[in-house]
């Protein structure tokens, strides 16, 4: 039996006028985010939002034709909050609200144009695009540190447990021939936002609804926090069994990759499970 694609809607032109507008608005920002995606290892999980949203938007497109659309006025207020978040940020030189004011006025768009029960539809396409967008780096840091020392307390613990000994000294952990250092990219946020991420897709993709949808987005920070302290006692023990060359070298950069296979297959059961 042959089963047909869900049929792409017909966009009104006034639809097709405002997409175009917030494209024009959007040209002098969007080169830049890309180009940080591109760039900056904490955001790299950036480049693949788009297609993850785009791949939900056609999932939905079945469920977004059920729906009745019923323009609403609520659509304007926020595409004129948009308008203003982004204006400010770029007058500001604030790529953040630059940014985000552009998620927020596709969003308004989207409600103007077709309703709230059509924009539900697509409510996890626009929090991918929301997390996408990277954070000003004074928020990020302040987010980093604290997290550096949690990873560094719960790593000395599990190493003092396992026998190893170790001293901690806030975010170093002085071993026997190795000195590790839990520096900003080993504190756990950046996992911890990439799997946000993919917890948002693997809620809309095993289709959980409401709580549950929320329990598997809030268990990705725990779970990134966990795997990435997983990692930093695999690279102790790299060390003191096949010296500190070991821990700094290839087998360290694979157990990143590792992280975040772990984390998502921990997430991707935790879904499965909900559902």
């Amino acid at each position: 039996m042959t089963r047909f694609a869900p049929a792409l809607p017909r966009p009104a032109p006034s639809a097709v006028v405002s997409a175009v507008a917030l494209a024009v608005l959007g040209l002098p920002v969007l080169p830049a985010l890309v180009g940080q995606w591109l760039h900056d290892p904490n955001y790299s999980y950036g480049l693949f939002v788009p297609a993850m949203a785009a791949w939900l938007v056609r999932r939905r497109l079945d469920e977004w034709n059920a729906a009745p659309a019923r323009p609403a006025a609520a659509g304007a207020w926020l595409v004129l909050a948009g308008a203003a978040l982004h204006l400010a940020g770029v007058a500001a030189a604030e790529h953040y609200a630059a940014r985000m004011g552009l998620v927020v006025m596709a969003a308004g768009l989207v409600l103007a144009h077709a309703g709230s029960d059509r924009g539900r539809t697509m409510l996890a396409p626009f929090v991918l695009l929301a997390l996408a967008v990277p954070l000003p780096y004074v928020i990020y840091y302040r987010l980093t540190f604290p997290l550096q020392l949690l990873s560094s307390r719960v790593t000395a613990g599990l190493l003092s447990a396992a026998g190893m000994p170790v001293l901690r000294t806030g975010n170093v952990l002085h071993l026997e021939a190795y000195t590790l250092e839990v520096v900003t990219a080993c504190s756990g946020l950046r996992s911890a936002m990439t799997l946000v991420a993919v917890a948002v897709w693997l809620g809309a993709l095993v289709e959980l609804r409401g709580g549950r949808r929320a329990l598997l987005v809030a268990a990705a920070v725990p779970v990134a926090l966990g795997v990435n302290v997983a990692r930093l006692v695999l690279t102790a023990t790299l060390s003191a069994l096949a010296g500190p060359a070991a821990a700094d070298g290839f087998l360290h950069g694979l157990s990143g990759v590792g992280v975040f296979l772990a984390g998502f297959a921990l997430l991707a059961v935790l879904g499965r499970r909900l559902r």
